[in-house]
């Protein structure tokens, strides 16, 4: 709409006047809302720049929004070619802008019903081991001894 488009004008505008020490905000609501809610419950996400690269890069740049899996915008990353402002100025009249929307990747899940049954298989070999097999006399010949040499 014209109202949109004046702002933007007027954004470009103050971003070519500006020192090589103004900032570049630019913020993105933390979720979607509805027309009802008002304006101070609304959270952003932000980036900042310095205003003098978005410049020098002749108004284009990509921005990066990082969402998490249920849609909720947890970052921003801003990039552009300039990293160090000279004080060029651009002739360009609208932002370039490319916008990229990520998502985490799902890792692997652990195999949890193969890690217990390993687990069990451990616990049986370990109490089958515990089991002492040996004769009455291997295992008490220590006590019997003193006492048979006694009788003798």
């Amino acid at each position: 709409n014209a109202e949109y488009g004046k702002k933007v004008s007027n954004t470009i505008a103050e971003l070519k006047r500006a020192k090589n020490d103004t900032l570049y905000y630019i913020r993105v609501p933390h979720k979607a809302w509805k027309k009802e809610e008002s304006s101070g419950e609304r959270k952003y996400v932000s980036v900042v720049v310095r205003g003098c690269s978005i410049v020098e890069s002749h108004l284009t740049h990509s921005l990066e929004i990082h969402m998490d899996n249920t849609g909720y915008v947890t970052g921003l990353s801003l990039h552009n070619e300039i990293e160090d402002c000279t004080g060029r100025s651009t002739s360009a009249s609208s932002f370039n802008t490319a916008a990229s929307l990520h998502f985490p990747g799902v890792g692997a899940s652990p195999d949890v019903h193969s890690f217990i049954q390993l687990k069990e298989k451990e616990e049986k070999k370990k109490a089958a081991e515990s089991q002492d097999k040996r004769s009455f006399l291997a295992k008490y010949w220590m006590y019997i001894l003193p006492v048979f040499l006694l009788f003798i």
